[in-house]
């Protein structure tokens, strides 16, 4: 199964709760091109987990296994599965990687199963992270809540041509949530969620570029100078828009044309060669 990473194109931060945790609302878009890969094939008593591509821990933590788990208690099954998987979404990059992988693992068990309910699935989903209910059915949509609700865009979205940047460093989202300057904190009456959400529906990159926007921005643009000056890099030499991603510290470019991205991509590798991991949507 290939489960997409996705970019948030638009964060703001409403509220914070009296269990520490924030209130969001989101505009998540998936990124079919990049995708980490499971299977599923029957194993011996308990769980295994191979893992190829982009280095993860396959340690009893990773969340793969954690749905795992989670789904074989609800459902009563006694676990004897090997998953492999093969990571190309890169980790604690604010691209979804985990809660995708943990997506695709209810999902296929679901598949082989059918042994829970619709609301049941949803509710192991948001137990192991808010972003994992989205990656259920992957569509460009609205979250809030802490991001386990989710409205998709009411019309066909053609996603402009994008870049995306990771330095290569992870970033978790505690730091990045912790690190959120109060005073964003608030409801957003500017129009700015509207407008990208038009923007996508109708094809325009330069519309999509003057409205994207995240509230956890600023703390990683102080936190890492080399997140400034890629962006900085990148608008000079075509790029629409830069933003971060979610909790980040992945970039991504808003093109105005595949040509410009392309282009983009190769000034990027000769800058920095080896110390970026590039790809394209």
């Amino acid at each position: 199964m290939r489960i997409p990473a996705k970019i948030n194109l638009y964060l703001k931060v409403t509220a914070k709760r009296p269990d520490g945790y924030h209130e969001i609302r989101s505009l998540f878009l998936p990124l079919d091109d990049i995708a980490d890969e499971l299977t599923l094939r029957d194993g011996d008593d308990g769980l295994e987990l191979a893992v190829a591509g982009l280095p993860v821990s396959n340690a009893e933590d990773n969340l793969v296994c954690r749905a795992a788990r989670r789904y074989a208690e609800r459902a009563g099954i006694a676990p004897h599965w090997r998953f492999t998987l093969t990571k190309h979404i890169p980790v604690a990059a604010g691209m979804g990687g985990g809660s995708a992988d943990a997506a695709a693992a209810l999902r296929l068990l679901q598949e082989r199963y059918s042994a829970l309910a619709d609301e049941e699935l949803h509710e192991l989903a948001v137990g192991l992270g808010a972003d994992v209910p989205f990656f259920l059915n992957p569509r460009t949509g609205f979250a809030s809540g802490i991001g386990e609700r989710f409205t998709p865009l009411d019309g066909p979205v053609r996603t402009p041509p994008l870049l995306i940047v990771n330095p290569r460093f992870p970033v978790s989202a505690r730091w990045a949530y912790t690190h959120l300057d109060p005073a964003r904190i608030g409801d957003d009456d500017s129009g700015r969620a509207e407008a990208l959400a038009a923007g996508l529906i109708a094809g325009d990159p330069a519309a999509v570029a003057r409205s994207v926007h995240n509230d956890l921005a600023a703390a990683l643009y102080r936190k890492f100078p080399l997140l400034t000056l890629l962006r900085e890099f990148l608008i000079r030499h075509g790029a629409l828009q830069v933003e971060i991603t979610g909790s980040g510290p992945t970039l991504y470019a808003v093109c105005p044309s595949p040509d410009v991205r392309d282009r983009l991509r190769e000034e990027l590798e000769a800058a920095w060669p080896a110390a970026l991991l590039l790809l394209s949507a």
